[in-house]
Formats: structure tokens, C-alpha cells, sequence
């Protein structure tokens, strides 16, 4: 080998060397964490089953799934790709933790979750803000949760109790969850970020689903909007065509000894010809080393029903570690047939 060959020689090893030291700084590895909450508790729980209008309330008394939040466990990662881009994922999972089988519902009910039905969804974040394909949460179901008393509670909330789930399907034909979606988030300005989801057809035969919200936050007052236009029932219940509108507007104000909360929804479904408004109000105050949640809403409906349904909860909430905790609830919910009554006694351990 020649004196000038072996001088190439070493320059392009050189060179190599410092491609290859430099990919790190491009592609870090992904930070992976496994996380989940177990949610259980003993008492009884009546509810009007998905059905007839006139369908008698339903009593079950043991040991209950998720009496303030629907056990469920994920996986999720973050990469930092550089230039202030990340790349996230998340895989979560419904858990019924009182059977051990996954999903949120106990058959012969709605049609069951697929096994990643919480969450399925790849994400690239930047400055521009954040874009997500694959299974996530309603960002309209969002504007709800943020403005009710019980949060996500499906089965205390007056709110998610009567337009989403709860055990039985509310007035709302759209779950909490989209699927087949995409959906872009703006960054937060001067307070606000806003949402907006686009849910495909996919061989249902109609047009896509819209989502979106508008929340502002600014030291104790919280406002958001969230609003949904949906054309298909998708996957897993059974496909059909749509024509339903959802509007939610409310709020909340943090005075320190109390939290008040206030939410107006407007739904309409056009191929039903029914309408239905829910005001919906609440309360969250801390005592000792927990918290007092109260919440009350009201549906009235008119065109082809006349109903009125009336919600009223509260749940004590003690925290014995930043992880577990001790609640108790009741709840009684008025529909045409009667009054159901539940009261729950339970425990919650995050990890």
C-alpha cells in the first residue's frame, strides 16, 4: 500500500469515526415507563341498561370496577430528536381488575374494547405543535371532563354518566375514545391551546368525524369549548350512519377553600329528531387530607323524546400517599322508570 493510499485510508476511517460519534446527538434512545391505575370497590351500583327507554333499573351488589377512575395500565416513550422535536407514543389498556379481563364492560353489554382501545398512538411534538395518529381520547370528551366537578368519573359524573358511558351508553352515539383518527394540537398561547380531530370513514360509507376544543387557563379560571360533528359510528360498536352534533361550554374557579365548576352541553341528532340540553354543576373543596367532590346535572329532552334525567353525586376522596387512596360515593340518578341508586366504598393505588 502507498504512503498516499494508506493517508486516504486513515482520513476516511477518521471521517467515519465522526459520523458515527455524532448519531447519538440525532436520535437518542426512547425512555420507556409502564404505569397504570387499580381502582376497586364494594357496594351497589343501579343503572338503566343500554335498551328500551322503559327498561327496568338493574341492581348489582360486590365488588365493583373503577369507582372513580376505570383501572387500566400503558406503556409510553419519548425521543428527543433534536432541534426541540420529540417523537412519543403511548399503548394503554382497559382493565376490569374485579374479573381480570380487559375492556371497560361486563357482556351481554355494549360491544367490547379491543385490547388497546385507551390508547394507540404515535406523536411528533415540536414547536409547531403536536401532531397524533392511532387511538386517543376525545379532545370534545376533554372540554367535558376539565369542566365537571368529577372529571372523568364514569360513574359518579352527572356529565359522562348521561352523554357518554357510565355503565350504560348516554344520549351521545360517540365514545370517549376515537379511533382511526388524526389530530393536531397548537402550542399554548397566551393561555389557550386548541385541539382538532379527524376521525376516517373507512368503508362506513360516510363522511369523516370532527372533534375539537379551545381551553384557556389562566391561574385559577379555567374555560373550554369543545365541539364534535360525527356522520359514522365506528369500530368496536356497530357501524352505522350518523347525524349528530355536540357542543360543551364551561368552566371552573379555584377559590382556594372551594373549586366551583359550570357546564352547559347542546346535543342534537338529526336522524333521531332529538334534542337534548344538560346544565351541569359542581363543587370540589379540601378537607383534611382529602377532598369533598358534589355534582349535580340535568337532561331535558324534546322532539321524539320528552324525558328528563336528573343526576345528583358526591364522593368524599383521602388520601393516604401521593399513589393510594380511600373514597367513598353515592349517586342517584332519575330516569323515566325510576331513581338509581348507587353508594360505593373503594380504593385507589396509582403506579
Amino acid at each position: 500500500m502507498t504512503r498516499i493510499t494508506r493517508r486516504r485510508f486513515k482520513l476516511a476511517a477518521i471521517s467515519a469515526s465522526a459520523v458515527f460519534a455524532t448519531a447519538p446527538a440525532l436520535a437518542q434512545d426512547t425512555a420507556v415507563q409502564l404505569y397504570g391505575t387499580i381502582d376497586l370497590a364494594v357496594g351497589q351500583l343501579e343503572q338503566q341498561p343500554p335498551g328500551p327507554p322503559n327498561a327496568a333499573i338493574t341492581r348489582v351488589r360486590g365488588v365493583h370496577n373503577g369507582g372513580v377512575t376505570t383501572s387500566f395500565f400503558g406503556i409510553r416513550g419519548v425521543e428527543d430528536l433534536g432541534g426541540g422535536l420529540k417523537a412519543k407514543f403511548q399503548l394503554e389498556s382497559w382493565l376490569r381488575a374485579d374479573t381480570g379481563a380487559s375492556a371497560r364492560f361486563n357482556p351481554p353489554g355494549p360491544p367490547q374494547d379491543p385490547f388497546w382501545s385507551r390508547s394507540a398512538w404515535v406523536a411528533v411534538e415540536g414547536g409547531f405543535g403536536e401532531v397524533m395518529l392511532g387511538t386517543f381520547i376525545n379532545p370534545t370528551f376533554l372540554a367535558s371532563a376539565f369542566t365537571g366537578a368529577m372529571n372523568f368519573n364514569s360513574i359518579f359524573s352527572p356529565g359522562v354518566r348521561q352523554q357518554y358511558a357510565g355503565g350504560t351508553r348516554g344520549y351521545a352515539d360517540v365514545d370517549t375514545r376515537l379511533h382511526n383518527a388524526v389530530q393536531y394540537t397548537t402550542p399554548r398561547l397566551g393561555g389557550a391551546t386548541a385541539a382538532l380531530a379527524v376521525q376516517a370513514g373507512e368503508g362506513s360509507g360516510t363522511g369523516p368525524n370532527y372533534f375539537g376544543n379551545v381551553v384557556y387557563r389562566s391561574g385559577p379560571l379555567l374555560l373550554a369549548l369543545g365541539v364534535s360533528k360525527v356522520e359514522h359510528q365506528p369500530p368496536p360498536d356497530p357501524a352505522s350512519a350518523l347525524d349528530q352534533e355536540l357542543i360543551v361550554l364551561g368552566g371552573s374557579y379555584d377559590l382556594n377553600v372551594v373549586k366551583l365548576f359550570a357546564q352547559y352541553t347542546n346535543f342534537e341528532n338529526q336522524q333521531a329528531n332529538l334534542k337534548v340540553r344538560t346544565p351541569q354543576f359542581g363543587l370540589t373543596a379540601p378537607i383534611g387530607l382529602g377532598e369533598l367532590q358534589l355534582a349535580w346535572g340535568r337532561s331535558e329532552f324534546s322532539g321524539s323524546s320528552t324525558d328528563t334525567r336528573t343526576t345528583t353525586s358526591m364522593i368524599y376522596f383521602y388520601n393516604l400517599s401521593r399513589r393510594t387512596g380511600l373514597y367513598g360515593g353515592v349517586a342517584a340518578d332519575k330516569v323515566n322508570v325510576g331513581t338509581a341508586e348507587s353508594y360505593l366504598l373503594g380504593v385507589r393505588h396509582m403506579f
